[in-house]
């Protein structure tokens, strides 16, 4: 399994990508909504990946990784 599939597969990117179907991801207001630890884990996760397998990831896993780290 790859890293982004893992990624894919955490419970907490999950809830993100579900809340963000009713525009809840980019409510900055809402990002604390979300454990923090499993937060930690997928960026621990996403931070060690390649440039080029991050560039490489879809444009809903950039833009859920994007809210998470507060980019949005």
């Amino acid at each position: 399994m790859t890293t982004l599939e893992v990624i894919k597969n955490k419970t907490a990117y999950k809830e993100i990508l579900k809340d963000s179907f009713g525009g809840v991801m980019y409510n900055v207001a809402n990002r604390d909504l979300y454990n923090k630890d499993l937060i930690a884990d997928i960026m621990q996760l996403w931070n060690s990946m390649t440039a080029g397998e991050q560039e490489s990831a879809d444009g809903i896993v950039k833009g859920a990784i994007n809210f998470i780290s507060g980019k949005y």
